[in-house]
């Protein structure tokens, strides 16, 4: 009865398919939580007029703990395509550990950015491998890879990031962190409050 059921992955349909009685679709879809042995990757990008771009990534696991969070600069003018490097910005913050968990989800509030991600990794087609563009390929050492497209009001700690990082790479392993901005913690608390 639902045709477009089978070309979306469980984690879409899971989001999509809630009863109308539950909570909200900011509430209760988004940001969902991975489900358990799994890590998700928030990732946004914020381009400035000087053609600089600022990447945004925020890990977290499956109960919402912050694993790490990182930033990096570069030189790009096209918002699609600093989405798209944001994405595979995470190759520098991945940890080894991360490749035995059961899979990763890659969120991201560009439509287009997240659809062309879909699009071109695809296991069974190797598409990544011939597409004009980031190098996918790292993705392939994760069991599992989803790509999900959020509100923006979703992926605020990620749009904070990007912004940060517009003024220099920064990498943060733990919130205790002395250089962790108050006010990234703050959007943090209020994303969870919302979950």
């Amino acid at each position: 009865m639902l045709p477009k059921c089978f070309a979306m992955s469980s984690w879409e349909q899971w989001c999509t398919f809630q009863p109308s009685g539950l909570l909200s679709f900011t509430h209760w879809c988004t940001p969902p939580p991975p489900p358990p042995g799994w890590v998700k990757f928030n990732v946004d990008a914020s381009v400035r007029p000087n053609a600089v771009a600022g990447l945004g990534v925020v890990a977290r696991d499956h109960v919402g703990k912050l694993l790490l969070v990182a930033g990096s600069l570069v030189e790009q003018w096209d918002v699609t395509r600093a989405e798209i490097l944001a994405a595979t910005a995470i190759r520098a913050a991945v940890e080894d550990w991360m490749f035995n968990m059961d899979g990763i989800i890659i969120e991201g509030d560009c439509r287009n950015a997240i659809k062309w991600l879909q699009g071109a990794f695809n296991r069974l087609n190797k598409l990544h491998l011939t597409t004009e563009g980031p190098d996918l390929s790292f993705l392939l050492d994760f069991r599992q890879v989803l790509f999900s497209n959020v509100p923006r009001q979703c992926n605020q700690p990620a749009d904070f990031c990007a912004d940060y990082a517009s003024f220099g790479n920064f990498m943060w392993k733990a919130c205790d962190d002395r250089n962790v901005p108050p006010s990234f913690l703050s959007l943090l608390r209020g994303d969870s409050d919302q979950a």
